[in-house]
């Protein structure tokens, strides 16, 4: 009966638990559109501050990334102002600052892909900014999808993997209870 209660607690955490504050350096008045996005998102989003800029990523790897400084900081070119390329960056930013080990195995477990975190282009840090996105988007999903770097995923699949994002958030940042986590 206790693993049923904590459960159904884990999926009544609401997204807002820990809430994400888009900031921008120059005072953009567009960033409050973003936030309108991330604050809409279907799960936990990292707590604490993340600046946004709209402008290409100075890294030449992508029109969009997150760069981590003493706060990350996400870059949107032209190309890649939308939602779910925002969401799939507070998908890194959540990875980088609250997934565990074991949350990232279990993702894997449910992803049914066991390769490394970090190697290669479609590698599965990549493919968990994308699940992020989804689960951030999308509750539920009712057919398979397929989204960029390779991920696909089943609806019981998308299900679990909302799960996993929704129990790492429950423990906090890296693992740490929740109670700990301060802001």
């Amino acid at each position: 009966m206790a693993t049923v209660l904590s459960a159904v607690a884990l999926l009544a955490v609401p997204a807002a638990a820990q809430a994400v504050t888009l900031i921008s350096p120059t005072a953009n008045p567009a960033i409050g559109g973003y936030q309108r996005w991330a604050d809409g998102s279907a799960v936990p989003t990292v707590g604490g501050h993340v600046r946004l800029l709209l402008r290409s990523c100075p890294l030449s790897i992508s029109d969009g990334c997150i760069v981590y400084d003493a706060e990350p900081t996400i870059y949107l070119g032209s190309a890649v102002r939308d939602r779910s390329t925002l969401l799939h960056e507070l998908g890194h930013a959540f990875d980088a600052a609250v997934m565990s080990d074991a949350d990232r195995l279990a993702f894997a477990a449910v992803t049914e892909d066991r390769r490394d975190w970090q190697t290669g282009p479609n590698s599965l840090k990549e493919r968990f900014a994308e699940a992020y996105g989804l689960c951030a988007r999308h509750a539920r999903i009712h057919k398979p999808y397929a989204a960029a770097y390779g991920y696909r995923v089943s609806p019981a699949q998308h299900r679990g993997v909302c799960r996993v994002i929704r129990i790492a958030a429950a423990h906090g940042p890296l693992g740490q209870p929740a109670a700990l986590v301060g802001s």
